[in-house]
């Protein structure tokens, strides 16, 4: 399985900016392998469109970063730096702990 990270380089959203950054820290800092896909490059359009159909199918607004695992939705930033908190990082993004994957 592949986590995906949907992010965007084009902001000014200091706390979007923040929060893109704290993510890659803790998911490198894991070494945890992810993808990380830019909504805001034209090329990914179709990335964007399923990441707000995805979200507007779960009644969820569309806040970046939001994790993935392939196609399926995983959770957004604060539920990240909970499980980071609770110490469920690998849990919840299903990592098999010996694997790394």
């Amino acid at each position: 399985m592949t986590i995906k990270v949907y992010m965007t380089n084009i902001t000014s959203n200091q706390l979007v900016i923040g929060n893109q950054r704290k993510l890659k820290h803790i998911l490198d800092t894991n070494k945890i392998d992810y993808e990380e896909i830019d909504i805001s490059d034209p090329n990914n359009s179709p990335a964007k469109e399923f990441v707000q159909r995805t979200m507007a199918s779960l009644n969820q607004k569309l806040t970046l970063p939001q994790i993935f695992l392939d196609e399926q939705y995983c959770c957004d930033f604060d539920e990240l730096i909970s499980a980071v908190e609770s110490n469920t990082l690998k849990q919840l993004l299903h990592i098999d702990q010996e694997n790394g994957h």
